[in-house]
């Protein structure tokens, strides 16, 4: 479910819940199907499941972007209250398992709001922003404010900072450091090796925002970041300082509701071209040097985009899947059988393009038309963020914790 907050004096507060996807912001009428039921295929693929395992409770309704990652021959994946697991990447087995809650004392807070004092079990440590896996760690942030950084062979605690600020989005790894961006307008610059801050950078917040907050990306020494206000910006990676903006998302409408222009899919580049959109803006292509516009469409989203094979795969809010031109943003196709079903980011499998819904199916769509051609029940609640693929094999994670890893054969 996506939130939305609002920001009163430096404190968040939930303000309204909103379902992004076939709901009311857009002016839907309120006697049309809030999402499609599914429809038969001809089935042109046959998904298999390879292994499975589970990671704790998963992270239930709340809104996340906690995902799985593969790296090191292993799968890692964490679930909202602290669990954090590793499992081989070929067979499942598990590995190792650390519960953050018995290893950390965090900052104690709840659900209902921050009380201080020391953090300890059986409060949640809120794990939302990551899994991120470089430099043999494992990377992660909470809604408590923390970063902390694993040893992704044995699942140690190297070093954990606090940051007082919600991490709820991929924290970026390279160029010897940790980058995260905050539900509260900061991106903290830390050291990889200590988690040492080494510079802050803050923005002002609008007073109503979605709930999240865009991955930032280290591209050749600049910090690439979409912020609230719908603006894109780099900032200079050694200091912090602002090298260029550019607005993605303009406010306009009659109510605060209608002028979000958030910027939370993470940057995706390709060459020397940035593409970045808004929630309720445009999709924009830039000049990665200096933000210049080579090309801008109507397009609203905020799920992480899919650029590969000289083309952008997006899911918009209405749950509508799309597909575009990288070179001028021509529109190749449009699937919306499956809109308000609350669809995760596109993944990329042996040529397809999968996503996966609230009621914990996958589909596969055919790259090149659209037309849907393969669909598998995973269950668990529903898929709430993009399936990841390592070496042809993709891995899921669903809302209950379950990790999935599955392949496909072609042929109906």
């Amino acid at each position: 479910m996506q939130l939305i907050q609002r920001f009163i004096k430096g404190s968040l507060l939930f303000s309204a819940t909103l379902l992004v996807t076939g709901c009311s912001i857009f002016g839907d009428d309120d006697e049309e199907p809030k999402f499609a039921e599914l429809q038969p295929i001809s089935s042109e693929v046959q998904p298999r499941v390879l292994w499975d395992a589970s990671v704790g409770s998963g992270i239930g309704e709340y809104f996340s972007r906690l995902n799985p990652v593969v790296e090191y021959g292993k799968v890692f994946a964490a679930d909202r209250n602290g669990i954090v697991s590793a499992f081989d990447k070929s067979t499942g087995e598990r590995l190792w398992r650390i519960d953050l809650r018995q290893s950390i004392q965090f900052d104690q807070a709840t659900d209902e709001g921050w009380f201080g004092g020391i953090f300890s079990s059986p409060f949640p440590a809120r794990i939302s922003g990551g899994l991120v896996a470089s430099y043999d760690r494992v990377f992660l942030g909470t809604e408590n404010g923390d970063v902390v950084a694993l040893n992704a062979e044995n699942g140690d605690i190297v070093w954990h900072t606090e940051v007082n600020n919600e991490v709820m989005s991929d924290p970026a790894v390279g160029e010897g450091r940790v980058v995260v961006h905050t539900g509260g307008g900061k991106v903290i610059s830390l050291d990889a090796e200590t988690g040492e801050q080494q510079w802050e950078y803050e923005y002002q917040a609008p007073m109503l925002t979605v709930r999240g907050a865009s991955a930032p990306a280290i591209i050749s020494g600049g910090i690439v970041v979409g912020d609230s206000n719908g603006t894109g910006m780099i900032l200079i990676a050694n200091n912090g300082q602002q090298a260029w903006t550019q607005t993605i998302g303009k406010p306009s409408g009659s109510n605060e509701l209608e002028r979000l222009a958030d910027v939370d899919a993470k940057p995706a580049v390709q060459g020397t071209t940035l593409y970045m959109i808004a929630f309720n803006g445009e999709l924009v292509a830039l000049e990665l040097r200096d933000g210049e516009v080579r090309w801008k469409r109507d397009y609203k989203a905020f799920e992480n985009m899919l650029v590969t094979n000289g083309r952008i795969f997006l899911t918009d809010v209405k749950s509508h899947v799309y597909a575009l031109e990288q070179s001028g943003g021509v529109e190749r196709w449009g699937n919306s059988q499956l809109f308000g079903r609350k669809l995760s980011a596109p993944a990329w499998h042996r040529d397809y393009v999968v996503v996966g819904d609230f009621e914990g199916y996958l589909h596969w769509l055919d790259s090149d038309s659209g037309n849907i051609v393969g669909r598998y029940e995973v269950g668990g609640d529903g898929v709430y963020v993009a399936p990841v693929v390592d070496d042809n094999i993709m891995y899921v994670q669903t809302r209950d914790g379950d990790i999935i890893a599955l392949d496909i054969q072609s042929g109906n």
